[in-house]
């Protein structure tokens, strides 16, 4: 089957043209409106469909307060795991990492304080079990699921955007704490009288959380990470920030044997400052510069290397501009130069994962490459312009385009794209508004995000992503809030993937086209004066197509579940207040199992009379891993005194103890004296058991 066609320009701007006419047509009556004679006064319409506020600085039903994720049952208190109880979210326990509404992992920009970051999440070689921006910095963050307008860019499925909060301008605090994971200190106070300094730093040892995952391997993870911020008011209309950001990571793997070890290390720095000018109460500016590098040093098993060296430097501007009350104009421009250099070669396997190679490929015609070797520079372009226009009271639309170009792309292949976007917000009475987007998204493979693992050493043109989307939320405000969307988006030139770690060798097909469809229902309330709760219901389908030589035949041209395809997903959250010191959390997950391949375990006797164990595989995904479903709790203490504030939890994960399903895994049973194989079998492989935690935390 051929893979969907791009549809041309002119189908393009016909859309977009339609859009804006039924726009034009509801500010003139043709379409339903409540007859008025006087001006409505109403708030603004928050045009942008799929957003939620993950942490805001005020509370509201349409937004999680830090209270409210400061009592989640989370491991780390992490703000990246805070978001998996929204409808549309996939994710697993062992990762802070999660999917959006049927997109990889890497298709959503994470941003900190207006500047991209780059993978970031500690514990790779984990999956990335945990994010590298401590709750404790965050003033705000939000998630947006799809429909975003042209200033967010360049990803096929999301943002999830951070602000930092601006260290304490009248004294100095700190903020110590310790818990099963880690130990965290964050220090802020005044500069002068003009400003202000924030430092955070971290410093994570988990080896007692994997030990309770039951692994035989010697585990030896670390991890630590440093962010500071300087703000500073030059003038009463130029303000400076500094921000500095550094990830460390450090692994340790051993076993019996040396074909399974794994040793590395993961460096992750980043340093901007912003200068915002604000011209006037409607027209400000904000200029960046910045500079990052990335390392990663990875040996694992005989010969295999992972080593990658990126450097990157560059500039980016943007301006906002409210026009005349109904128009809000913004616009940007980003340059960056990238270095990089990679070095990647797969690992070299003894006797009998040789034997589990050849019998994997008697069914397959595996042509991956085994190495990689680049080192490149170049540049990249990026811009956008957008306007958001209140039409009517009403009615608003946000009209968009995002431009990107790269110099270092094929020679053969085209070295831009744009990409088109409207959304429109309709209000037809006080509390109900409706919305719909449509857009075309692009991820490029920039220098530093190569998937050499999946054999690409070269740059074609970008992942493609069309959104379609329509939905609507209902608010009561300070009572509750009804939200339904339901989406569709066409994938196309799909490249790369991102593993979900586990204990056994990874089975995937690359996708290269494919389709996510779904309906997410998400109500929040507030119940009663202590009570409040939420519940969100997902119902997703995710599919993808090869369009290449598989690795499985029968997947070739044909369509199949991609592993992060979770059916239906009912998330129920409960915050008690029982005192205005203790606070009662809890929260139960359900999924269906997601997609897997079965696995075929069975002896066979050599020509030297030797036993072996050989490995098969059923149909690409056809089977499918047993429902999930926990329930976590916590309980919160705060105890306010004259100068300092102690705060402590206990929180219990999978409080009954539910054995959920990662992973099938292959086995061999050996005599413990003469090491005599004595049966293959396929084994299950566990999340998380129960797992009791405590945490202390003092502010003065």
């Amino acid at each position: 089957m051929a893979p969907p066609s791009t549809p041309s320009q002119n189908s393009i701007y016909s859309r977009a043209a339609i859009l804006v006419l039924l726009a034009s047509l509801a500010v003139h009556g043709l379409v339903p409106a409540e007859e008025t004679t006087e001006p409505v006064q109403l708030s603004p319409i928050i045009i942008t469909p799929g957003k939620f506020t993950i942490l805001g600085e005020t509370p509201s039903v349409v937004s999680l307060t830090r209270r409210d994720i400061e009592s989640l049952p989370l491991i780390d208190n992490d703000i990246a795991r805070a978001v998996h109880i929204i409808p549309g979210v996939t994710s697993n326990e062992f990762s802070a990492r999660f999917n959006l509404r049927g997109g990889e992992k890497d298709e959503i920009l994470v941003r900190l304080d207006g500047m991209e970051l780059y993978d970031p999440y500690h514990l790779q070689d984990y999956g990335g079990a945990i994010s590298i921006i401590d709750l404790g910095l965050v003033r705000r963050a939000d998630l947006l699921m799809g429909g975003f307008p042209a200033e967010y860019g360049d990803k096929l499925s999301g943002v999830f955007d951070i602000n930092v909060k601006e260290g304490n301008r009248e004294e100095f605090t700190a903020n110590l704490g310790v818990d099963l994971i880690n130990a965290h200190a964050l220090l802020e106070g005044p500069l002068s009288r003009k400003g202000s300094w924030l430092l955070s730093a971290r410093r994570g040892y988990v080896d007692i959380i994997l030990a309770l995952m039951g692994a035989d391997e010697e585990l030896k993870p670390q991890y630590a990470d440093l962010y500071g911020k300087i703000t500073y008011d030059l003038t009463s209309r130029d303000t400076l920030t500094l921000n500095g950001l550094y990830a460390w990571d450090k692994n340790r793997i051993n076993e019996e044997d040396d074909e399974n070890d794994l040793n590395s290390r993961y460096q992750n720095a980043l340093l901007w400052t912003k200068w915002r000018h604000q011209f006037s109460r409607d027209l400000w500016s904000d200029l960046f510069l910045f500079n990052g590098l990335a390392t990663r040093n990875r040996q694992e098993g005989v010969n295999g290397i992972d080593i990658r060296d990126f450097g990157f430097l560059g500039a980016k501007a943007e301006i906002n501009a409210q026009l005349l009350s109904a128009h809000t104009l913004r616009a940007g421009l980003e340059w960056r130069w990238s270095v990089v250099d990679y070095n990647y070669s797969v690992p070299t396997y003894g006797q009998t994962s040789a034997q589990f190679i050849r019998s994997r490929c008697s069914l397959c015609d595996l042509k991956r490459k085994t190495w990689a070797k680049v080192d490149a520079h170049g540049s990249s372009v990026k811009g956008y312009l957008q306007e958001q226009w209140q039409l009517h009271p009403k009615l608003g639309v946000n009209i968009g385009t995002r431009y990107l170009f790269q110099n270092y792309r094929q020679s053969n292949v085209q070295n831009h794209e744009l990409s088109p976007r409207i959304a429109l917000a309709y209000r037809p009475i006080e509390n109900l508004v409706l919305r719909t987007a449509w857009g075309f998204y692009h991820q490029p493979t920039d220098l530093i995000t190569i998937p050499v693992e999946d054999g690409v050493d070269a740059i074609g043109r970008a992942e493609q992503a069309i959104h379609h989307i329509i939905g609507g939320d209902y608010v009561l405000p300070n009572k509750f809030l009804v939200r339904a969307e339901a989406y569709y988006k066409d994938l196309s030139n799909l490249i790369g993937h991102i593993p979900d770690y586990g204990r056994q060798t990874r089975i995937v097909a690359p996708a290269h086209s494919g389709s996510a469809k779904g309906i997410d229902l998400f109500v929040n309330g507030v119940l009663s004066d202590r009570l409040t709760g939420s519940l969100g219901y997902a119902f997703s389908v995710a599919r993808a197509r090869e369009d290449s030589t598989s690795v499985f035949p029968s997947v070739f041209g044909t369509e199949y579940f991609r592993e992060f395809d979770q059916r239906h997903t009912v998330a129920l959250n409960g915050n008690y207040r029982l005192s205005p010191e203790w606070q009662l959390h809890s929260v139960w997950r359900f999924h269906t199992g997601n997609p897997t391949t079965d696995l075929r375990h069975s002896v066979v006797t050599l020509l030297d009379g030797q036993s072996v164990c050989e490995r098969n595989f059923g149909d690409y995904n056809v089977e499918r891993l047993p429902a999930f479903h926990s329930l976590d709790f916590r309980l919160t203490k705060t105890s306010p005194h004259n100068s300092w504030q102690l705060s402590w939890y206990l929180q219990v994960l999978n409080l009954y103890n539910r054995s959920n399903v990662h992973e099938y895994v292959f086995i061999e049973e050996r005599d413990d004296l003469t090491d005599v194989l004595l049966d293959c079998d396929v084994s299950e492989e566990p999340f998380f058991p129960i797992l009791p935690t405590v945490g202390v935390s003092v502010r003065f």
